[in-house]
């Protein structure tokens, strides 16, 4: 019988088999977040400048492990961009440690030599968390350094734990923004492509009307389908928004507070300023998931949503905006609600930036079976063409498309002492 007991060679060939296909999924892993050798990012640079805060440590970095150096997208006291990928200090990024501590590296004989140790800036002390993607995978690190032999108090490991954590939870966010945004050029140009196509065709067929009525057709409902997609995707991104990073803010603001409580007296003003930046930050996150899909809007209905957007549109534009929803404006059915709150978002972006006007007024009410948005502004008016008529842009286009599917229609009067859009909605 032919024995199954592995020899030593032949399981060392094995474990360096299995090594190498988790190096490879790892590494396609940090090229799947396309950050490695891109700009500096104020996100990411106020986590780095945060974890040096609360560790009280001059160096910090966020570094990613490529196949043979160490990049750092944020840095803290360092002036280099990568070091090669050596044994030491990172050594926590590919292996199973959450958090690595060394509180003196010259006395360690595996580090003392290491370049950030002999050279400047002369690296004593090191702690380092590892930057683990949803999927499981150690990408990189969160690190603290410092320049004399020191530990960490056990609130602060929680609190570069929890930066770390929020470091991942940025990848991801970023991640998904780029989503967005290839989705949005894929629409684009999917849109570009098919109208060149439809003008080809009118060319050639001019006599055929009923091909081109059914390219025209096929282009509006192509286009409904892609700005459904859009609001789904918006939709998506705002709850991942909310539900992890809202989450993971939460989270780091109690962190400080307790360690703030617990904090020096020169040092308590310090803490007050950086939960002053997790407020903000948390702030700016519920602002943009709102902008991308407001939660009103599912739990209560359109005009609570249209009032809070509204509110805080006026506070970044500076403009006086008053909202008038009538008592009996009710529950829309289907895609109803969020076609007219993406023309309020589009109307009002116009009026800031083109009309010049100061103030404006939003109604919403019904009209026998049609439900009917009015925005109004004193501006300034639409620009001519040539002939004098009214130049649109593609944010009208965009309303109409919208209205397109549930057999809606947009009109606009404009003058010199401003501009009327109305939007009529069948329900």
């Amino acid at each position: 019988m032919p024995s199954e007991t592995l020899t030593a060679p032949l399981l060392g060939s094995k474990m360096a088999s299995i090594q190498s296909v988790h190096e490879e999924q790892r590494l396609s892993e940090l090229y799947r977040y396309s950050i490695l050798d891109t700009p500096s990012e104020s996100a990411f640079d106020d986590l780095a400048k945060l974890a040096a805060f609360i560790c009280a440590a001059p160096i910090s970095f966020v570094s990613l492990v490529d196949t043979d150096r160490m990049w750092f997208k944020a840095k803290v006291g360092l002036s280099v961009d990568e070091v090669p990928r050596t044994d030491g200090f990172w050594s926590s990024a590919i292996l199973g440690e959450d958090l690595r501590m060394i509180s003196d590296a010259q006395a360690d004989e595996t580090l003392s030599s290491h370049p950030l140790v002999a050279a400047d800036p002369k690296i004593r002390f090191y702690a380092g968390v590892a930057l683990v993607t949803p999927r499981g995978f150690r990408i990189g690190t969160l690190c603290v350094a410092d320049t004399r032999p020191r530990t960490l108090t056990a609130e602060q490991s929680a609190a570069l734990a929890t930066l770390a954590r929020t470091v991942v939870t940025q990848l991801e966010l970023r991640l998904l923004l780029k989503s967005q945004m290839d989705l949005q050029s894929c629409t684009d140009d999917v849109v570009a492509d098919r109208t060149a196509q439809l003008s080809a065709a009118n060319e050639s067929l001019l006599g055929e009307t009923w091909e081109r009525t059914q390219g025209e057709k096929a282009l509006h409902d192509l286009s409904g389908q892609l700005l459904t997609a859009q609001d789904d995707e918006r939709r998506r991104i705002a709850r991942d928004l909310h539900d992890t990073t809202g989450q993971t803010l939460a989270a780091l603001g109690m962190t400080l507070a307790q360690m703030q409580l617990k904090a020096s007296i020169e040092n308590a003003a310090r803490f007050a300023e950086c939960v002053g930046l997790v407020s903000a930050a948390s702030a700016e996150i519920r602002s943009l998931s709102y902008l991308l899909h407001p939660p009103l809007m599912d739990i209560i209905g359109l005009g609570a949503a249209v009032k809070e957007f509204v509110s805080e549109f006026g506070k970044r534009a500076g403009t006086h905006i008053t909202v008038d929803v009538a008592k009996d404006f009710g529950r829309l059915k289907g895609n109803r609600e969020i076609v007219i709150f993406r023309i309020i978002q589009e109307g009002l972006a116009n009026v800031h930036r083109h009309s010049g006007s100061a103030t404006a007024s939003i109604k919403l009410y019904f009209a026998d079976q049609d439900a009917i948005l009015e925005i109004t502004d004193q501006g300034h008016g639409l620009a001519a063409d040539s002939e004098g008529n009214a130049k649109y842009g593609v944010g009208i286009k965009s309303m109409q498309e919208r209205l397109r599917p549930f057999r809606g229609k947009l009109e606009l009067i404009s003058s010199p002492q401003g501009t009327k859009l109305t939007a009529i909605l069948p329900r």
